[in-house]
């Protein structure tokens, strides 16, 4: 009996270390990651290069004329490459129709000028659309049939993970038209 009142004083003695171990190492604060791996990056508006949309970006044929022309400024990132992080803007003129199309993930939509207005489904039709006004965000899952219209000079922020191509839905099935393959589909 004696020897088992000291092997449970013994367990509770290492039981009582250990918590209080645990506590002391949960009460210090957080170390920062060392800044010698990690850069500040910015990007001011005259820094911008303002290009057609990139070579690959789109994929089959749009099922409903633009109307004008969209401008194109990478900010951060590849938005072709897989798997890594992107910022781009987009600008169009007033009017502009995006066709009904989807992107392989999500695409956050950050209105910095003009009204953006977007609709779901596999039809274009403006009278089906949400407006995303100045100063709004908005957020397409991924794999949605979306389109969109510019309501004045609008500017986008867009954000996301890669690859951000643009899937032309044909009018016809709601599928693809000529375009990568829904996953899961």
């Amino acid at each position: 009996m004696r020897q088992f009142k000291y092997s449970a004083v013994w367990v509770f003695l290492v039981l009582a270390s250990i918590s209080a171990l645990l506590a002391q190492q949960k009460s210090e604060a957080p170390r920062p990651v060392q800044a010698r791996s990690l850069k500040f990056y910015s990007v001011a508006p005259n820094q911008l290069k303002w290009t057609d949309p990139p070579a690959g970006v789109a994929r089959g044929i749009p099922s409903v004329e633009p109307g004008g022309t969209l401008r194109y400024a990478a900010m951060q990132g590849d938005p072709l490459k897989p798997d890594v992080p992107f910022a781009i803007r987009l600008s169009c003129p007033d009017g502009y129709k995006a066709a009904p199309h989807w992107h392989p993930n999500d695409e956050n939509i950050v209105v910095l000028q003009g009204t953006f207005s977007v609709g779901t489904g596999d039809r274009f039709d403006a009278g089906r659309t949400q407006d995303i006004p100045t100063g709004g965000y908005g957020l397409v899952p991924g794999r949605m049939n979306h389109f969109a219209v510019c309501k004045g000079e609008t500017d986008i922020l867009v954000y996301g993970i890669g690859p951000r191509t643009n899937n032309w839905v044909s009018v016809s099935t709601g599928n693809s038209n000529g375009a990568a393959t829904k996953p899961g589909k």
